[in-house]
């Protein structure tokens, strides 16, 4: 949900595979996402963190760079708006497919 992927760029390798089974149900979510963003002055990964914070849950990210790093802390120190939740929250509801399980899992 950072953004970086959507229905015409997906990753190489496993991930690919599940992107593209997976990208074309999430542009609504995305769209959502951007907008919000764009209101907010924040990137879509500061957004979907928040969001997930906002629903009680712990965020583990994943980072492989300091300017990713600093990009996830601009997650911090705001909330989204009730209103901002609920749309989020209404167009994953209407996401047609779940990812059901870790594909890197190996146990």
């Amino acid at each position: 949900l950072s953004g970086k992927y959507d229905a015409d760029s997906v990753p190489a390798g496993p991930r690919g595979v599940l992107f593209r089974q997976l990208a074309p149900g999430l542009a609504p979510l995305l769209d959502t996402l951007r907008e919000v963003s764009r209101a907010r002055g924040k990137s879509v990964s500061q957004v979907a963190i928040n969001w997930v914070m906002c629903q009680g849950a712990v965020v583990i990210v994943g980072i492989r760079t300091p300017e990713q790093a600093a990009d996830n802390l601009g997650a911090l120190g705001w909330r989204l708006s009730k209103a901002e939740q609920d749309a989020l929250t209404e167009e994953a509801r209407r996401v047609p497919k779940k990812a059901t399980q870790n594909i890197f899992q190996t146990a």
